[in-house]
């Protein structure tokens, strides 16, 4: 058996185990042990899912989906309950688009975290069609994204700090890069506007 395969299996028993244990801690009523878990669980699967879109073997599951009803799922969410304000913007959302919504899901619940994170007071959360494209935007009021992670337009860095390597940045992009159609690309894009934008761009 292949290191890789050796590995993929291990974190598939680490999962479970992390699972059992989230279980333990809710039935005690361990609110910290539960989420600390459940974010380790999280990680190992955004970690499962790179692993597999670098072996090839990771297919998009492609629907129509009302973008509307996903951006709204995120306003309620128990990280944000209580730390600021969330805005929503559907106003210009299409009323169906295709896409993968449990990757696409797992790409906007990392970007609304990591605003959740950074933001003083609010978080806004906007969806759009705008040049044929499906736009999700999710911006805070934070100091915004560090200068060389702005620079790595490509991702082929390695951003390692104190908070994380970067795997959901990195994972978002080979997401929205998959999601393919006449020729148009998915596309992440960061910038900074009084704070932090992260911004999801899927083809028609």
């Amino acid at each position: 058996m292949r290191f890789a395969e050796i590995a993929t299996l291990t974190l598939h028993d680490v999962k479970n185990r992390l699972a059992q244990l989230a279980g333990r801690a809710e039935a005690r009523g361990d609110v910290e042990t539960l989420r600390e878990a459940m974010a380790a669980a999280e990680t190992l699967t955004k970690l499962l899912i790179y692993y597999r879109s670098d072996v090839g073997s990771l297919a998009l599951d492609i629907d129509a989906h009302a973008p509307v009803d996903l951006a709204a799922e995120f306003v309620d969410a128990a990280f944000l309950r209580g730390n600021c304000q969330v805005d929503v913007d559907c106003s210009q959302a299409p009323t169906l688009w295709f896409y993968d919504q449990a990757l696409v899901r797992m790409v906007l619940a990392n970007a609304v975290q990591n605003a959740a994170r950074h933001a003083r007071t609010r978080i806004a959360i906007e969806v759009a069609e705008s040049d044929g494209f499906l736009e999700f935007v999710v911006r805070d009021d934070g100091s915004g994204f560090d200068e060389q992670l702005l620079n790595d337009a490509v991702g082929a860095a390695v951003h390692v700090t104190g908070e994380g390597t970067g795997l959901g940045l990195r994972l978002a992009r080979r997401i929205a890069e998959m999601h393919e159609n006449a020729g148009q690309r998915g596309q992440i894009r960061l910038g900074n506007e009084c704070g932090a934008v992260f911004r999801l761009l899927l083809p028609r």
